[in-house]
């Protein structure tokens, strides 16, 4: 603002000695010689002579009473003074008969007076104009800075470890309250961020924990010969140790997932008979829990990673035979640019508002299901992890065939 009002004041000062400049070009020569010379001599300290003064223009007055005042006469280039204070006119520059620069007393130069009276108005309204300025340039500044430190000092609380920091959101800038908000979420999400890695930290040491004891107390009561040491007991320990290979897998595929650095050896398969084949290893299972496994499948050729395509099927499968009443049902289909596998089981379901919270890590609706048996809560959450990878989706809903949920996982045909 300072700095319009000092262009605006300098430009005001540029043009006027600029028309001044051009008022003095349209001047006769010899009146612009003798004030050149006047004006050098004037710098260089000599006494300077009486000149004669720029023509003025006659304007209505005594000299001219058929003029209107201000107004000029179109023929005439100016009016002098003589000592004896007769008048003589200057037409068109030239100096009359008998003139003689001895007898001439000029009358002061009434347009430099005018000009700088002009320019010292300007320099006291420009002097005006940038006090206001910068107070109201002070003012704005304190009422935009005020809610900027306060997001600043929140940002210093979130950065030294106070999660909990918001900024208050003004009411006024909308600019500024978009700022505020934007922090604010920003914080809840990293608060929400801290609270999740928190959660999954114990939950990871819980999941680790629990075979890891089994094994101990195990491995005591041999040395101290409560248990004999057979094949029985070396089953067990085995066991335990699977489970802790497969729970450290699934962790490894979910942080791999996580940071986007899980590779994928895409290649030409038929979902429908790796589906059966997924289906036929699971049959043992199934029929150890009581549970019918049936599959309807069409061919589904598609392009991608077969491991991981089987790992999906057998975490869905494995899911829906823990929760099943007494059937399963697997199905696979080829939908335009998708292939689907849907795994639907008759077990008592899952509530709506619960559905998108199966796919989140260590999650479990039964809270009274042991670990052991319900499972380490990563297979739905690896599920939909892979999905993604491969460009796909997961998701849950009811089974109106069965009655109980209803998984399905659409993959592009073509690959990612």
């Amino acid at each position: 603002m300072l700095l319009v009002v000092g262009v605006s004041v300098g430009s005001t000062f540029y043009f006027s000695n600029l028309a001044v400049q051009r008022q003095f070009q349209r001047l006769p020569e010899e009146v612009r010689a003798a004030l050149r010379e006047r004006q050098e001599a004037a710098l260089r300290g000599e006494t300077v002579a009486p000149t004669p003064p720029l023509p003025v223009i006659r304007t209505g007055s005594a000299a001219d009473p058929f003029l209107d005042p201000w107004q000029s006469s179109p023929d005439v280039g100016g009016t002098v003074t003589l000592p004896a204070g007769t008048q003589a006119t200057v037409e068109g520059g030239r100096r009359p008969r008998g003139w003689r620069d001895d007898l001439f007393r000029g009358p002061p130069n009434q347009t430099q007076d005018f000009l700088k009276e002009v320019q010292r108005s300007l320099l006291q309204v420009g002097l005006v104009a940038a006090v206001a300025s910068a107070l109201l340039a002070f003012l704005i500044s304190r009422r935009v800075a005020r809610p900027v430190s306060a997001v600043s000092r929140a940002a210093a609380r979130l950065a030294s470890g106070d999660l909990s920091a918001r900024a208050p959101t003004p009411g006024g800038e909308r600019e500024l309250a978009a700022l505020a908000q934007s922090f604010n979420e920003m914080a809840e999400n990293l608060q929400t961020l801290e609270q999740e890695r928190q959660q999954a930290v114990a939950d990871i040491a819980h999941e680790l924990r629990t075979p890891i004891a089994v094994m101990q107390a195990r491995l005591d009561a041999l040395e101290d010969g409560v248990y004999p040491l057979n094949t029985e007991q070396i089953a067990l320990l085995s066991t335990q140790t699977q489970h802790l290979t497969r729970l450290v897998g699934d962790l490894r595929t979910l942080t791999l997932a996580d940071a986007g650095r899980l590779t994928l050896e895409v290649k030409g398969l038929d979902l429908a008979a790796l589906g059966a084949e997924v289906v036929r290893d699971l049959q043992d299972r199934a029929g150890a829990r009581g549970v019918a496994l049936t599959l309807q499948a069409a061919p589904a050729p598609m392009q991608a990673d077969p491991v991981r395509v089987r790992q999906m099927t057998t975490n869905l499968i494995d899911n829906a035979l823990r929760h099943a009443a007494s059937r399963v049902n697997v199905e696979v289909e080829s939908r335009g640019a998708e292939v689907l596998l849907h795994v639907e089981d008759d077990g008592p379901g899952i509530p709506e508002g619960s559905r998108e919270a199966v796919f989140t890590r260590f999650t479990r609706l039964d809270s009274s299901r042991a670990r052991d048996t319900g499972g380490s809560g990563l297979g739905l959450a690896i599920v939909r992890a892979l999905a993604q990878a491969h460009g796909g989706r997961a998701g849950l809903g009811a089974s109106a065939r069965l009655g109980g949920a209803r998984f399905t996982v659409a993959l592009p045909a073509q690959g990612s």
